[in-house]
């Protein structure tokens, strides 16, 4: 039996960890989950050595993981373990897998890599050449072994390790519960990871996949007689793909769940039958990217082909059945103007945005839109996503003009999209240098969203210190 610890900076409970503790325990393995944020930083080295752990496993994405990267430093500096990265980042961006204090990086579905990796530790095997695994060589030059297959029956595996999450109180007694139903989404925006994760999977299985309608209820009836549910969060990128397993499962909970949830969608796949189907199920709040009110902006820079007519139409829908949404929206996009940043409020209030969802742009290495502000001069050499709060509170890009009141919009866009006779107010105000002020005004909005979109108490969101930097998705 080998002994895998997951460790974690903030307390959220990740799918990551879970489904991998999951098939570990499922095949005599022993693991268990440390979040800094929780146990104190400066006593976590020894409650790692105290796990005795043959595998410290991190998930990272590119935005700050260099707590993770001087953690694996300190650790292999005082401990016997082999260190093991997975995540967003070291599988879009390979070269990671070198850095000092990483034995292995793990690109893709983990599952399989994890399992290989723990079972060659027990039985003292070689496991230098597992698929999915990165190392750095006698050289220091990158291997990448081939991956493996996507996992094609997403039923198979076994029902998320909540356990390791749910020792902790705030956690175990939240009543908002996440769950996925599936894996892949169809998109390339150029924002995201999705189309590098496309073609990195090409020829190795559908990469757009979904569990079983009976599958995901059984596990969402599991946790609610183990732990007590209130509100359901579906955390897919996109709940609403495919519309006939959508309408199966929506039928499905309704009858055998009939508790209120929360999802994502792209508002291009919605219709009135979708829309009054996912009210009858007790949708409570619905999320959309609508990014920005420049249509083109939206369609050439993003790559998010949706017009506004259609936002318009669509978000109409959701209105009608009595579904209140949540707007994703970005500030400081290449070639945007004061007047496109306004337009985004005008759009959003428009549609009536019960809950406006805003960050600063901060492009994402490995994805498109990186590689287009790198060579459109929106980005130099010095660009660093190693630290999360300095790249999520200001924008990294340069030549934008109007990028300071883009900046300040942000933070107090939604005034404007909550009472939308007070955007000219809002649009004087964010002409003005008052950064803190506004930054305490986006920090009580922040704290109303979490609030009301994931049916939370007061006590609840200051428990998590909504440290989950906006995670729960």
């Amino acid at each position: 039996m080998a002994k895998v610890l997951f460790l974690q900076d903030v307390l959220y409970e990740a799918f990551g960890p879970q489904v991998l503790s999951a098939v570990l325990k499922e095949h005599g393995h022993d693991c268990d989950l440390l979040v800094i944020s929780a146990e104190g930083r400066r006593n976590i080295v020894p409650k790692i050595r105290a796990c005795k752990p043959d595998i410290v496993s991190f998930s990272i994405s590119s935005f700050g993981f260099q707590w993770a990267v001087d953690l694996a430093k300190e650790i292999k500096s005082e401990i016997d373990t082999i260190t093991l990265f997975g995540g967003p980042h070291p599988t879009y961006f390979p070269a990671f897998a070198t850095s000092d204090g990483v034995d292995y990086a793990c690109r893709g579905e983990g599952e399989g890599a994890i399992l290989d990796l723990a079972d060659a530790i027990d039985s003292k095997s070689p496991h230098h050449d597992l698929p999915n695994l990165m190392r750095r060589g006698a050289d220091g030059a990158l291997i990448c072994n081939p991956l493996r297959p996507l996992i094609a029956d997403l039923d198979s595996l076994p029902f998320p390790d909540r356990e390791i999450y749910f020792k902790y109180r705030a956690l175990r007694e939240l009543g908002y519960k996440r769950f996925l139903v599936g894996r892949g989404c169809p998109y390339g925006c150029s924002y995201c990871f999705n189309r590098a994760a496309q073609e990195m999977y090409k020829g190795l299985g559908k990469y757009v996949r979904h569990r079983s309608p009976a599958d995901v209820v059984e596990e969402i009836q599991q946790v609610r007689s183990r732990y007590g549910v209130q509100t359901v969060g579906f955390s897919d990128d996109t709940f609403t793909t495919n519309k006939k397993w959508l309408l199966d499962f929506l039928d499905l909970y309704r009858r055998e769940v009939a508790v209120p949830f929360t999802c994502l969608t792209r508002i291009n796949e919605l219709d009135e039958e979708i829309a009054a189907a996912l009210a009858a199920a007790g949708c409570h709040y619905i999320s959309f990217g609508l990014e920005v009110g420049n249509e083109e902006i939206r369609h050439s820079i993003l790559k998010r082909r949706m017009s506004d007519d259609e936002i318009r139409l669509k978000s109409g829908m959701l209105r009608d059945v009595g579904i209140r949404f949540l707007t994703y929206n970005m500030f400081g996009v290449p070639g945007e103007t004061a007047e496109d940043g306004l337009k985004t409020v005008r759009l959003n209030a428009e549609i009536g945005t019960s809950l406006m969802g805003a960050s600063v742009f901060s492009p994402l290495l490995g994805t498109e839109i990186f590689d287009y502000c790198r060579r459109e001069g929106y980005l130099d050499d010095s660009y660093d996503v190693t630290d999360f709060d300095r790249v999520t509170a200001s924008s990294p890009l340069a030549n934008i003009e109007d990028l300071p009141f883009l900046t300040n919009l942000q933070k107090i866009g939604f005034i404007g999209v909550t009472f939308p006779s007070l955007i000219p107010l809002v649009a004087g105000l964010a002409r003005w240098p008052m950064g803190p002020l506004f930054d305490l005004v986006y920090k009580v909005s922040l704290f109303l969203r979490f609030k009301l979109r994931f049916r939370l108490t007061t006590w609840e969101v200051i428990r998590l210190g909504i440290g989950s930097r906006g995670r729960f998705g």
